[in-house]
């Protein structure tokens, strides 16, 4: 009788725990969703391609952090090049491509397993699109921009770097090469 009680109980307070994360999970969805149709996306697009962009190899390389850099890739360069419901990307210099874990590669050609890591890492940037206020747009870059995994882009903005060797593209405005 004491164990039934004890199941019981346990039973109960289980119960608005598991109500609760279907709750909360709609809740996040309809949060993303309104997001996504309350911010205009246009206004981060180019109709034009800026000039004088510069690959990311030589971004990493040349780039000086808070200054104006206009950087070139193609969005890619992981499995998963996406931060998920934000406006932020992985973008790899257009000379590189990168190939699935396991298959041969040629010159200018990465996989995506941990042999390659350095060299990957070395050309690729993380680019986050950012808003009037330097803040990162809270809307996934898919939804907001319209693009999509190697897609070749124009990036224009700032570029972040610290004394550890982290590089970072924040973006004010984008251009999609099609």
């Amino acid at each position: 009788m004491k164990s039934f009680d004890l199941l019981t109980i346990f039973a109960l307070l289980s119960l608005p725990i598991v109500i609760g994360c279907g709750t909360s999970v709609d809740s996040t969805a309809t949060a993303i969703h309104a997001t996504a149709v309350s911010i205009d996306g246009s206004k981060f697009l180019l109709t034009e391609e800026p000039e004088g962009a510069v690959g990311v190899i030589a971004a990493r390389e040349e780039a000086e952090d808070g200054k104006p850099l206009v950087m070139v890739g193609r969005i890619g360069g992981s499995t998963n090049p996406w931060i998920e419901g934000r406006a932020a990307f992985t973008l790899l210099d257009a000379s590189m491509s990168v190939v699935a874990e396991g298959e041969d590669s040629g010159e200018g050609e990465l996989c995506t397993g941990d042999c390659c890591a350095t060299e990957r890492l070395a050309c690729t940037a993380m680019v986050k699109v950012v808003d009037a206020e330097g803040k990162l747009v809270s809307v996934d870059s898919r939804q907001l921009l319209g693009v999509k995994e190697a897609d070749m882009v124009v990036v224009e903005g700032r570029a972040q770097k610290d004394e550890s060797g982290n590089f970072v593209m924040l973006a004010n405005r984008v251009f999609i090469r099609r």
